[in-house]
């Protein structure tokens, strides 16, 4: 068990810094502006389909960090375990999907292809087909906050870590009517908010490396 609880740890630790380096690597993340996804993703394509390799991996790791932690005895019968468990599986899903559509802007926007023809096929996937994916990205946040209260409170992780996520929280709340104000600093804020999620991810996985198993 101490083995497996290692690597499902580490799993769980690089899904944090992957999370973080997947969307590092887009040009302008959460941006859903179709024409201007056309534009930046032509303008850094190599580094657009580098964020949809790591996107994939990241999403790969987390499988196994969720069941390391999912399997702890000390979280086995927690149904706020089970809840945040759940909600983030369900969240890994859509945010494979979120790589796809990344994909997809990488193909619509490469040479030789007329962007003109791609721009309602973009507007469409930023607009109305984000039912699909919107959702489960929220089930991820919350299924992460869950998760990390329930560790907390059961002594496999340290107190910061639901705080992290909880900073990430004002910070995104603050700092969007900062840049809303501003008019500028939201590529910064974007990645300032995710390396806090990350920061709490990857500590989630440390902590349940050293866990007793």
């Amino acid at each position: 068990m101490g083995k497996t609880q290692g690597l499902a740890g580490g799993c769980l630790v690089w899904a944090g810094i992957s999370f973080w380096l997947a969307w590092f690597l887009m040009p302008l993340p959460g941006t859903t502006d179709p024409a201007f996804i056309l534009e930046q993703v032509g303008l850094a394509s190599e580094s657009v389909f580098a964020s949809v390799a790591v996107q994939m991996l990241c999403c790969a790791l987390f499988v196994p960090g969720l069941l390391g932690l999912a399997l702890l005895p000390s979280m086995r019968d927690s149904t706020a375990s089970f809840v945040g468990t759940s909600l983030t599986g369900i969240g890994v899903t859509g945010f494979a999907a979120d790589a796809i559509y990344h994909l997809a802007a990488f193909e619509m926007s490469r040479p030789g292809i007329a962007r003109e023809a791609m721009l309602p096929v973009m507007t469409r996937l930023q607009s109305a087909d984000l039912a699909f994916i919107v959702p489960q990205l929220f089930a991820l946040a919350i299924g992460v906050a869950v998760l990390a209260r329930a560790a907390a409170r059961a002594g496999v992780a340290p107190p910061r870590v639901p705080r992290e996520l909880l900073g990430a929280l004002v910070l995104a709340v603050a700092g969007g009517a900062a840049v809303r104000a501003l008019g500028a600093g939201r590529r910064e804020l974007v990645l300032a908010v995710l390396a806090l999620f990350s920061l709490a991810l990857a500590e989630l996985g440390a902590a349940l490396a050293r866990a007793r198993s």
